[in-house]
């Protein structure tokens, strides 16, 4: 304990003594910490996600791979009637069910009206398959009438005032009256779905049409979820496939219905891939990607690497300043074993001093992580035992790691070195260099990632779209009253002086349900053209701003526009028409199979209908009253004040359909949804950057003041000999100069590599181009050059009689 506490007292003396450095060290390694640990936390949290159901290791749900014209295409809504097959036909299935959505609703007890999104219809195995946190009442109950409701117990409250409501009857819902069969808890947080309600179908109960279509297998409106018997694999599934797909489907269809089983445990990290191809219930955790949450751990180990190698640059350079102290201890009698030891002890105390440090970040800084991260998870995970168990390890390898280099230096000390104050101060040059050469490269291909991530969020967020999403309201029709009243609530919506302009239409511009999908061509085959629909009405493209280069828009006369369609540029590329204008189309609906034959009065610009991630496809505008689908929005262009337009909104909605309250939401949000993962990853890899840039500017600092010492004698001479500042700055900066070109030229071609396959996934992107590396390199040069100057300048200045005497 002596030794310890003697060890300790040494520790502050030269704390005291070299302040600037013992600082630097500690708030490097504490920086570092602090950005690994929010990292894990990040990384864990995805992981997380999903990962509590209990049968998560034997839950899939049924992804059909279909063959089309464009290639191949994974579905998640897959044919309603394959679920129960899938039971019946293979011993190895345990449990199937179905889900699906239709968009909002409007739920009612008396005088109390909720609209809602987070809401999903089921069959009754789904409660055998996944884990629901029900806490009264039973969901799989018989019941009659077509559905019965579990409802969330907010919701619940919301709607009855009270939560204790299982056996009681909902007024109002999506099935008119209900019976609520249970009340769960809150989803938890961590769950890629968090439902409010669910809906039990009672599916021998539904109307008839409805029941048919269910048995439809030339449909996809169902996701199929399987659950597998205990030891049985999706092989079993596959080795009798091929006679399941021939006993149900007919040959003509059966390319497009082929499917696999997909992992609910890769659900959150593993379905990018996947398209809905039909209504789907809404995520409440869009879907991330496993690379990307691998690319984020390695950037977390990056920095702290960084902060570790800059850590061992600056120990290694303190040990080989304390030769005299060491020389001296050994001449009383201590052995090399005491030198190493104490070098671990003060190595442990610094690195625990860090730790503190970093943990102090992580509390204080929390909260503005869960911002950048859009995260809603709890500090308490900080704690996890797989967490513990990595922060440890982490601690660990730093310990060794940067007491070991000095240590053998100290291994290797004689006595006869006490009157060399700097015996060893050239010992480890070419290491040192190698490890700041690594920071530098390091540093270099996080700020070429920063900048690149920024540039392609700031490309796909002001491209011209082909419309303006700025300052358009858009509204969802939920209620056959407010459908057959549209042109009333139009005229109406229109009498405030801050709305330029209104219209209706089946879908919007970067949808957040399905977009219907037609093929189109000037005759009845199975080569016909697959294209994106819209219904609108007359004054749709002016609100929209949307340019007609060719032909003439609706005219407001229904009976005439019905025979009419516009379509886009690329519609009118695909089909090979030279004179699209007055021509005569196919236009055959994608799910009731019904057709009319249209005619073109008319081309509009191409326009982006989704994200930037895909190209533009062919594009439909029928009339209103068309026979694919009906309107399902309104959309106000307003000039200023958007509460108050909002508000003119709501009150003509109440005033056409009290029952049913607005649902409105600015489109230009609604676009930048599809880029909120790619800000927060940008945002990440930023935070990241800087700190990678800081700590290295720490230990440059420090290995600056060592060469200076080391150099001080000589700066003396050369100011004696006539040198000049430059001169005194170009012969301690051009070994780091030359440290960074060859960071460099390390760094260019990795980070090219990478950020152009991470470009490839848009399909409208930015080039990467030669001024992205020289940015970075100015960067680290210009934070390098600044970090030491005023160091540089002070001794460059003084007087050379001092720097002379200093040994």
């Amino acid at each position: 304990m002596n030794l310890f506490k003697n060890y300790t007292k040494i520790y502050f003396r030269r704390f005291r003594k070299e302040t600037a450095h013992y600082l630097v060290n500690i708030l490097g390694l504490g920086l570092g910490f602090a950005i690994l640990f929010f990292i894990l936390m990040f990384v864990y949290d995805e992981q997380s996600i999903d990962q509590y159901h209990s049968n998560i290791d034997r839950v899939y749900r049924l992804v059909e791979k279909s063959q089309e014209e464009d290639g191949t295409h994974d579905y998640l809504s897959t044919s309603n009637a394959v679920a129960a097959a899938l039971k019946a036909d293979f011993p190895a299935v345990q449990e199937t069910a179905h889900m699906t959505y239709l968009g909002s609703q409007v739920l009612q007890k008396e005088d109390n009206r909720i609209a809602d999104r987070d809401w999903v219809m089921v069959s009754k195995g789904i409660f055998d398959i996944l884990d629901f946190p029900i806490i009264s009442g039973n969901p799989k109950k018989e019941f009659e009438g077509p559905a019965g409701i579990v409802l969330e117990k907010n919701m619940a409250k919301a709607l009855f005032g009270h939560s204790d409501v299982v056996g009681e009857v909902l007024d109002g819902s999506r099935f008119g009256p209900v019976e609520v069969l249970a009340v769960m808890n809150e989803m938890p947080s961590n769950s890629s779905y968090r439902f409010k309600e669910i809906y039990v179908l009672n599916i021998d109960q539904l109307n008839e049409g409805f029941q048919d279509f269910l048995k439809s297998w030339d449909t996809r409106f169902m996701q199929t979820w399987v659950l597998l018997n205990e030891g049985a694999t999706p092989d079993d599934i596959y080795a009798e496939k091929s006679e399941f797909l021939e006993k149900y489907y007919d040959e003509e269809i059966r390319k497009e219905h082929d499917f696999y089983l997909h992992p609910f445990s890769d659900f959150h990290l593993g379905s990018s891939h996947i398209e809905n191809g039909g209504p789907g219930p809404l995520l409440a955790i869009p879907y991330s990607d496993r690379q990307f949450v691998s690319m984020i751990l390695l950037m977390g180990f990056l920095v702290i690497f960084v902060a570790a190698l800059n850590y061992v640059n600056l120990s290694s350079v303190q040990a080989l300043k304390r030769t005299l102290e060491a020389s001296m201890r050994k001449i009383n009698g201590a052995n090399s074993r005491q030198l190493v030891g104490q070098l671990f002890f003060e190595t442990l105390f610094t690195i625990l001093i860090s730790f503190l440090i970093s943990i102090l970040l992580v509390v204080i800084l929390f909260p503005y992580f869960l911002q950048i991260t859009d995260k809603s998870m709890e500090l308490v995970s900080f704690l996890n035992a797989d967490f513990l168990l990595t922060q440890a390890a982490v601690l660990l390898f730093i310990w060794v790691a940067s007491a070991l280099l000095p240590a053998l230096y100290y291994s290797k000390l004689k006595r006869s070195l006490l009157i060399l104050k700097n015996a060893f101060s050239g010992k480890g040059d070419t290491l040192r260099k190698v490890l700041v050469g690594i920071q530098y490269a390091l540093s270099l291909f996080l700020i070429i990632g920063s900048i690149v991530i920024y540039r392609q969020l700031n490309f796909v967020q002001s491209k011209d779209l082909g419309f303006d999403k700025e300052n358009l309201i858009v509204m969802d029709i939920n209620s056959g009253t407010t459908r057959r009243s549209f042109k009333g609530i139009i005229d109406d919506i229109k009498k405030n002086p801050d709305v330029i302009n209104a219209t209706t239409s089946s879908r919007v511009p970067g949808e957040w349900k399905n977009i219907p999908q037609v093929f189109i061509g000037e005759k009845l085959t199975e080569s016909n053209l697959e294209a994106s629909f819209y219904g609108i009405e007359k004054n749709w493209l002016d609100t929209y701003q949307i340019e007609l280069i060719q032909g003439q828009n609706f005219t407001g006369v229904d009976e005439t526009d019905s025979l009419y369609v516009l379509v886009n540029e690329r519609a009118v590329e695909m089909l090979g028409f030279d004179d699209p204008i007055g021509k005569n189309i196919w236009v055959i609906g994608g799910n009731a199979g019904d057709s009319a034959r249209l005619k073109i009065s008319g081309v509009v610009e191409n326009f982006h209908f989704e994200s930037l991630y895909e190209t533009i496809a062919p594009v439909v505008l029928g009339n209103w009253n068309n026979h694919v689908m009906g309107i399902d929005y309104f959309t106000i262009r307003y000039s200023q004040n958007p509460r108050e337009t909002v508000s003119h909104i709501e009150e003509v909605n109440d005033k056409f359909d009290p029952e049913t309250p607005a649902e409105i939401n600015f489109l230009d949000q609604q676009w930048n949804r599809f880029y909120k993962a790619e800000v927060s990853r940008a945002t990440i890899v930023l935070i990241a950057a800087i700190v990678s840039i800081i700590i290295s500017a720490f230990g440059l600092f420090g290995l600056i003041n060592f060469t200076l010492e080391r150099k001080t004698k000589e700066i003396g001479i050369r100011k004696v000999m006539g040198a000049s500042v430059p001169n005194i700055l170009n012969l301690v900066l051009k070994d780091y100069l030359i440290l960074m070109l060859i960071a460099l030229v390390i760094a260019a071609p990795l980070s090219w590599w990478l950020f152009e396959d991470w470009l490839s996934d848009f399909a409208y992107r930015i080039n990467l181009s030669i001024d992205l590396f020289i940015i970075a390199f100015v960067t680290v040069l210009a934070i390098s050059c600044i970090t030491v100057l005023s160091r540089i300048f002070k001794i460059a200045k003084s007087n050379p009689v001092q720097s002379i005497r200093y040994e």
